[in-house]
């Protein structure tokens, strides 16, 4: 709790959904030049000079499939739009496969950018990027 605090601070774009007092899902969308310490983000900073990151996204189970990810991408857009960024990026993992996930962004309209080992090869994530300029 102590590190997703953290990172909703230094976050620039946090949303979350909730019904009544449970949280259903939230979002945490980080831009260029923040001091933060990702293997992931580091990789998009060092290919894209503005962007929109999209650092976590989580659904509780019992909302899933119910578009509550769209809707907090939408806003996570309509958020990237006002602020000029280019693109709209975020990493998917291929090691353990997240198929789901890849087809989601892809009917979203990213397209796959790269991949990286993380965690000593234990993963692997696949880069995907969203032009909106």
């Amino acid at each position: 709790m102590d590190r997703l605090t953290e990172l909703a601070e230094m976050t620039f774009h946090f949303r979350v959904i909730k019904d009544e007092e449970t949280i259903v899902a939230f979002l945490m969308g980080m831009e260029e030049n923040q001091q933060y310490n990702s293997m992931n983000y580091t990789w998009i900073s060092e290919r894209y000079e503005s962007f929109y990151y999209i650092d976590r996204i989580a659904v509780n189970e019992k909302y899933q499939r119910q578009g509550v990810g769209l809707a907090l991408y939408n806003d996570g857009q309509i958020k990237a739009l006002e602020m000029n960024k280019p693109v709209m990026a975020c990493e998917v993992n291929v090691k353990p496969m997240n198929l789901g996930s890849i087809l989601f962004h892809e009917n979203y309209g990213f397209k796959s950018v790269g991949e990286q080992d993380t965690e000593g090869g234990k993963k692997r994530v696949r880069y995907m990027i969203k032009d909106l300029i």
